[in-house]
């Protein structure tokens, strides 16, 4: 399948090439990264935010004053009403699902205006699988339709706008191809919905997308926006949790479908996790930071062997997850085992596909990371399945990504003659 390169070869030739042409955009993220630093530095800043606020707090935590001031810092750095951040919201998949339960009640509609949703999602939907609890089962209605070109296009899309109890937005790609959306396009398709629903409540997967842009889908007019600390505002850190914020009503709402109604915001024990929420929160700027040139140089190096990746190298990218073809099950072996390789836990374990609730097809995920299951450490996924696409987030440095690249190189055939 591969031939290795001529001992005459070197990849440092190419590390430089790679780095000199990404220079100007490299340059574009740091300046990014110093705008994202200075929001949240300022949001601790303006909440006041103390030593004894990182106690840890158990029991009922009726005044947990650790989960109080995390909550009111997500809430400056989201430009947001309220918000809800709290350790036992265990996935990002556990707040979506949390924000459509709570706010969408028997025959209303739920539309989502970026086509299909994350594979987990439609099990949420119930539009794949059946499993109890499911939001078709209790009478939800559902219909999907794209806006990322900004306009509403068919009469038939006009009718179930006006018609959306929710309009949902996906930022990220999940496991399709369609490219991740910027926040500039979030406002488009905001106020095309707007036009025609002035009472929709507007969501905003926010997955992957936290801190890879100047602005938040609050501020571009959403309602609701959610995410996992097992993904850019974790950093690394923080070893579980989530947040959901937005408008204060809804929030309020949400809370008590976690909790129990009216102990939403009563109950809120923050079980030792306040520090490293935190902490993880102050670090994300500059974990997004590293994980996109991360991101843009494995772009660069495949583009250099020869494989395809979405988004280029030359494109905005507006979330960490790079795809990148793998064209057949013996590339997609090779890149999913060297991810592994080159992992800092479990780098001597060969990773398997394996059947998983939720997916459709068998599904290979790579990657040793501190914190189980956390995408924002250096990891891949994708189906084991035609057509072959690897999902990867190039973790928490920058240079984890040349050390994959340079094993990459020593089995890769080379396109080109230096």
């Amino acid at each position: 399948m591969m031939n290795k390169h001529s001992a005459t070869t070197s990849f440092s030739v190419l590390d430089q090439k790679i780095l000199q042409k990404l220079k100007p955009y490299y340059e574009e993220i740091d300046t990014l990264y110093a705008d994202n630093f200075r929001k949240i530095l300022h949001a601790f800043q303006q909440n006041q935010v103390s030593d004894f606020h990182l106690k840890p707090g158990f029991g009922y935590g009726l005044g947990d004053c650790g989960t109080q001031i995390t909550e009111s810092v997500f809430s400056t750095v989201f430009q947001a009403e309220k918000a809800l951040v709290r350790p036992q919201i265990t996935s990002g998949s556990h707040a979506l699902f949390l924000v459509l339960n709570s706010l969408l009640q028997k025959d209303d509609l739920l539309l989502s205006v970026t086509g299909t949703p994350y594979e987990t999602l439609k099990s949420c939907i119930g539009i794949q699988d059946q499993f109890p609890g499911n939001l078709i089962e209790k009478g939800v209605r559902y219909s999907e339709t794209s806006l990322q070109d900004g306009t509403h296009g068919s009469h038939e899309t006009s009718q179930l706008l006006k018609e959306a109890r929710v309009c949902w937005i996906q930022k990220s790609r999940g496991y399709s191809l369609r490219k991740t959306i910027s926040t500039v396009d979030i406002e488009k398709i905001i106020h095309t919905i707007r036009s025609l629903n002035k009472h929709a409540i507007i969501a905003v997967d926010n997955c992957y997308g936290e801190f890879t842009e100047a602005k938040e889908p609050i501020e571009c007019g959403a309602d609701i926006c959610a995410g996992s600390f097992m993904k850019n505002p974790g950093a690394g850190i923080a070893r579980t949790g989530g947040y959901i914020v937005g408008k204060g009503d809804f929030i309020e709402r949400i809370s008590s479908y976690l909790i129990a109604p009216g102990l939403g915001f009563e109950f809120m024990p923050n079980l030792g996790f306040t520090y490293e929420i935190l902490l993880g929160l102050f670090h994300s700027p500059l974990t997004v930071r590293e994980s996109l040139k991360g991101n843009l140089y494995l772009s660069a190096f495949f583009d250099e062997m020869g494989f395809s990746t979405s988004p280029h190298w030359t494109e905005k990218h507006y979330d960490i997850v790079l795809a990148i073809e793998c064209k057949t099950k013996e590339y997609m072996d090779l890149f999913s085992q060297s991810v592994q390789k080159c992992s800092p836990i479990d780098s001597h374990v060969k990773a398997e596909p394996f059947s998983q609730n939720g997916y459709k097809h068998p599904i290979i995920m790579t990657g040793g990371t501190f914190v189980p299951g956390s995408s924002i450490e250096f990891s891949a996924d994708g189906f084991y399945h035609p057509p072959y696409y690897l999902y990867l987030q190039p973790g928490l440095y920058a240079e984890q990504s040349r050390i994959f690249a340079e094993l990459l190189w020593k089995q890769l055939p080379y396109p080109h003659v230096w």
